[in-house]
């Protein structure tokens, strides 16, 4: 037989005023991995081309766009001529809309289907997920082949509000390129120190990811002031863009700590920035696993997290990080605090950390993915 053909559809490629979203990022480390002998695998955007399809491109990541800028029940029709020009032995379908037309399609089509789910979403708030996809799910239940959560909070999530059998439900974690993380130079950390105006000897709280409401940074700089009343010349270095980074910077202004926040919108040299902080923060108020999270592990940073959902999930594994309630802003500054005040503790959780990071290595992750599509396109390759 020959190689097995794998499509991966996504939805979009960026969410809200972000460059790029965590989905894409996998995109770029599973491409290069796949093993190109036994694997022939594509991606497409379900719509147009734009800015963060564009961003995926410029990572070197090839891709095809469906076309379809709208929600439409013409995107059944494009999924059909897409199977029937492709004739892929697996889709693997990534958003709301490629499961709901992928699914019907698979059936139609007798393709396999993975419904890959990459998020939760939490009860309180209704337009995480609306009831029209509620609706969707209940439907299309039948039609779901395999499902695959990268957490077990996603596993659950898929089960208790998307409909899914748990018999069909997968886990498989993602994982980082750990050799990319490691820490920079100490030449060009004091370069890129002095070019963000970080007095020297100053310690510095980093925070990383898409500037929305979920990431909890306003948590984040709210606890601020009770930092900064114990170490004055901490800086809070908050990495990436978003549809919250305006809100953000006038929160820092009212709140009257802008001169030891700043925000350096999206980079690409995520390790040299994490290499800057003493303490890197995750204060997200929901959370499947954030990428994040196995990024700081990997530069064996001291970790301040919620405890929320697949966050939980991970750092109850060697408590590798200091846990917080989510949307606790006292408790926030106080595990920062206690970090900064106790360096052996920092360096302790910062060595506990990079030990579990082997774990969440995407080699692993992709070989699992390979692994799962031989298992589901064995029946149909044998007629």
């Amino acid at each position: 037989m020959g190689r097995i053909k794998v499509v991966h559809i996504c939805d979009k490629f960026g969410v809200g005023g972000s460059s790029v979203h965590g989905c894409s990022r996998l995109f770029a480390w599973w491409m290069p991995r796949f093993d190109r002998e036994r694997f022939d695998v594509k991606l497409y955007g379900v719509k147009l081309p734009d800015e963060p399809s564009r961003a995926l491109e410029a990572m070197g990541v090839a891709l095809d766009h469906m076309g379809h800028p709208k929600l439409s029940p013409a995107i059944l029709g494009g999924f059909l001529r897409l199977i029937r020009h492709e004739r892929p032995d697996v889709l693997h379908l990534h958003g709301w809309i490629a499961a709901n037309f992928g699914r019907v399609a698979g059936r139609m089509t007798g393709v396999p289907t993975i419904m890959h789910e990459h998020g939760v979403n939490p009860r309180d708030r209704n337009f995480a997920h609306p009831k029209s996809q509620r609706l969707a799910d209940f439907v299309l239940s039948p039609l779901t082949h395999t499902a695959l959560a990268i957490t077990g909070a996603v596993r659950d999530f898929l089960v208790r509000r998307r409909f899914v059998n748990p018999a069909k439900v997968r886990i498989i974690y993602n994982g980082v390129p750990l050799g990319d993380f490691a820490p920079s130079p100490p030449e060009e950390v004091a370069r890129e120190r002095e070019r963000l105006g970080i007095p020297a000897g100053s310690l510095v709280i980093g925070s990383v990811g898409r500037l929305d409401v979920q990431k909890g940074v306003e948590h984040l700089i709210r606890s601020a002031k009770r930092v900064l009343a114990r170490f004055p010349d901490a800086r809070l270095l908050v990495v990436g863009d978003g549809p919250e980074m305006q809100n953000l910077v006038r929160q820092a202004a009212d709140s009257g700590v802008a001169r030891n926040v700043i925000f350096t919108g999206y980079r690409t040299d995520v390790p040299l920035l994490q290499s800057i902080m003493d303490i890197q923060v995750l204060a997200s108020l929901w959370e499947a696993a954030s990428l994040t999270i196995f990024e700081a592990m990997a530069m064996g940073k001291a970790i301040v997290s919620t405890n929320v959902d697949g966050l939980g999930e991970i750092l109850a594994d060697g408590n590798p990080a200091l846990a917080v309630p989510p949307g606790d802003s006292a408790a926030l500054g106080d595990a920062i605090i206690r970090l900064l005040d106790d360096p052996d503790l920092a360096r302790e959780l910062g060595s506990r950390a990079k030990s579990l990071s082997a774990k969440y290595d995407v080699n692993r992750t992709v070989r699992e993915l390979e692994s799962l599509y031989e298992e589901i396109s064995a029946p149909r390759r044998k007629h």
